[in-house]
């Protein structure tokens, strides 16, 4: 097909249904789809980076690396980067409130 059939087709198509109902049907098509793909989709773990983990635990860079080191806290190595899943520091948060409210 040629580009100025292509482009007599579209004209038509747009005098038709106009411009206006176009777009929502193509808006609706892709909110459809979108939608589809977000229920299809798996979960995706959340990685953070240690400072993330110390602005979260209000704790230094020094005690997630040695959390690291003694397996208290899992980390992943995506690259070049040291990463933590959230779900892992929300669990240590969890570990850690009993222990707090003992102090105060």
């Amino acid at each position: 097909m040629d580009q100025s059939t292509e482009n007599n087709k579209e004209s038509q198509l747009l005098s038709l249904i106009g411009a206006d109902e176009l777009k929502s049907i193509v808006e609706n098509a892709v909110r459809k789809i979108m939608l589809e793909l977000k229920e299809g989709a798996p979960e995706v773990d959340e990685f953070l980076t240690s400072e993330q983990v110390c602005k979260m635990l209000h704790i230094s860079k020094s005690t997630v690396v040695n959390w690291r080191s003694a397996g208290k806290l899992k980390s992943y190595k995506i690259g070049n980067r040291i990463l933590i899943k959230r779900e892992d520091v929300l669990s240590k948060i969890n570990e850690l409130r009993p222990l707090h409210r003992k102090v105060i």
